[in-house]
């Protein structure tokens, strides 16, 4: 029976998996005997016989420099400029850590400078990050009704209050709404040289966008990194793999002392075969097609529905703005009822009323499904 007074992680993702359900998953992965085999053979073949450590030890470190020279030749910077981590929250959660140490390092008075400085509603872990390592957050509303930044107040604060570091998602989470690239530009050739501009990727963008080769090399002198992930681009969140590239090596190694020791060697390994077939990280065909597909599924019942409204998105998520005489703990609770699970405005870390979170990269059908029940019961 459900335990009703615990906090809940995941409305409707809460409960575990049966017997029968777990056997299922773990008939899916590879025999843990299969794979040490596998390495027993391979320290046979390269004659290196592993008495130190044992285990997957050595094959977890081999593959994770194996992907930081995959990422070092596809984007033409040194693998030291490479810090493979779990996932973009990982690469978040380790820049904030060593961001908090240098704040503490050049005795920062957070009262009147530092902090991080970012445009809101944002992605929930630069608060949960922010909150965790004691940074002030300064945050830039994004203007209504387009959701863009307001890149001129953004800019004033960059120079006025000297924050340690900035945050720029692009596109944006929750919005998907992406950066235009003279305000990336902006923004990095504007921060003070104390500052570390770090640009958040890991949402596809359909629309065309300034590389993220091109930024790193043009702006060596800058404090820069850009993170990427596998998990929207490719579809990989189970295997919790991204990287954060640096824009020179004397950045990337004070970072690097924070960095989590290893990744999981699946994750590392489908990393770099990627790398190495196909070179810079691109999102996949059928993502993007998913996002197209979804856009014009809303925009068709936005049409019908002018009570309606979304964000102009190009990415994962949008925003579906709801009519007025409607609470968004109302449409997520009917939606509960058909099986369908959306973040509510309310559940933001900064709660707003009146729009959901909608995930845009799944199967067109799940979005059909999703725009047929608000028909059914809210319009």
């Amino acid at each position: 029976m459900k335990n009703e007074n615990k906090v809940l992680v995941d409305t409707g993702f809460d409960s575990d998996y049966s017997t029968n359900r777990i056997k299922e998953f773990d008939n899916i992965f590879t025999s843990e005997n299969v794979l040490q085999d596998f390495i027993y053979k391979i320290h046979e073949e390269d004659n290196t016989l592993d008495m130190k450590r044992g285990e997957f030890y050595p094959e977890i470190l081999r593959c994770i420099i194996s992907m930081k020279r995959g990422f070092a030749a596809a984007y033409k910077i040194d693998e030291a400029q490479c810090h493979p981590n779990f996932g973009s929250n990982g690469s978040i959660d380790t820049i904030m850590t060593a961001m908090k140490l240098r704040e503490i390092n050049r005795k920062i008075n957070p009262e009147t400078e530092g902090g991080l400085l970012v445009s809101t509603p944002t992605y929930f872990r630069n608060y949960n990050s922010a909150s965790a390592k004691q940074i002030k957050l300064i945050k830039v509303p994004l203007k209504l009704p387009t959701w863009e930044i307001d890149i001129d107040l953004f800019l004033e604060k960059l120079n006025s209050v000297r924050p340690t570091v900035v945050f720029l998602v692009t596109p944006n989470n929750p919005t998907g709404i992406p950066l235009k690239d003279s305000h990336i530009i902006q923004i990095i050739e504007n921060a003070p040289n104390d500052t570390l501009v770090v640009m958040d990727r890991t949402l596809v963008n359909i629309q065309n966008e300034i590389g993220t080769e091109e930024l790193l090399n043009k702006y060596k002198n800058k404090q820069l990194v850009i993170l990427h992930s596998f998990s929207k681009y490719l579809g990989l969140s189970h295997l919790r793999v991204g990287c954060a590239l640096y824009s020179n090596v004397t950045l990337a190694k004070e970072i690097q002392p924070h960095l989590p020791l290893g990744l999981g060697v699946e994750g590392a390994v489908k990393a770099t075969k990627y790398l190495k077939e196909n070179g810079i990280l691109k999102p996949t065909e059928y993502i993007i097609n998913n996002i197209r597909e979804s856009k014009n599924i809303l925009i068709k019942f936005c049409q019908e529905h002018p009570e309606f409204t979304i964000s102009d998105f190009t990415a994962n998520y949008c925003l579906l703005m709801i009519p007025q005489n409607l609470s968004s703990k109302e449409i997520v609770s009917e939606l509960q009822n058909e099986g369908i699970y959306v973040m509510g405005s309310h559940d933001f870390p900064e709660p707003m009323e009146g729009m959901m979170r909608l995930h845009t990269g799944g199967k067109p059908e799940y979005m059909q499904r999703t725009v047929d029940a608000l028909k059914k019961h809210f319009t």
